[in-house]
């Protein structure tokens, strides 16, 4: 039982983790093929700033 609640626990947090920044949506379809290349370009959902119509931009670390 322990252990399907952590399971539980760490899905949640890696689900919760995958939000990504979306702003001045008025193409749902042009957003959704941003955020594709996107994560391909930037190397996974984590290394996303932010996804427009216009594009989308990578987080840099600093």
């Amino acid at each position: 039982m322990k252990n399907s609640m952590i399971l539980a626990a760490v899905l949640l947090a890696a689900s919760l983790s995958g939000c990504i920044a979306v702003s001045g949506v008025h193409d749902e379809d042009i957003v959704r093929a941003n955020t594709e290349l996107a994560v391909r370009v930037c190397g996974g959902e984590a290394n996303i700033q932010e996804v427009t119509e216009d594009g989308y931009v990578c987080r840099t670390n600093p």
